[in-house]
């Protein structure tokens, strides 16, 4: 964990948000039936696709997001959505589901 006196972007932020979420989303994703967990996987890639679409659309305007401070907001939330989708995703393969 990071001291509250070090200073995180907002990509460190949402690092330390996923870690400090995982065990909590991995119990709810549990309490959930296989349709609840389905749900969860499509509604997360929903979401990451949207983020990810702003960061590639970027990248076609020219920009290079991955060096720009101020695109460090977006590359947190990509990071964020990317690993609910793969937490959804490893509740499901845990429950023996496709």
């Amino acid at each position: 964990m990071v001291d509250v006196d070090d200073e995180l972007d907002h990509q460190g932020m949402a690092i330390e948000l996923i870690d400090a979420f995982v065990e909590h989303d991995a119990a709810g994703l549990a309490a959930l039936d296989a349709t609840g967990r389905a749900e969860q996987v499509q509604a997360r890639r929903a979401l990451y696709d949207y983020v990810d679409r702003i960061w590639e659309d970027a990248k076609a305007r020219g920009l290079d997001p991955a060096v720009r401070p101020d695109w460090n907001v977006v590359a947190g939330l990509r990071d964020l959505t990317n690993a609910l989708v793969e937490q959804a995703g490893q509740a499901q393969a845990d429950a023996g589901e496709d």
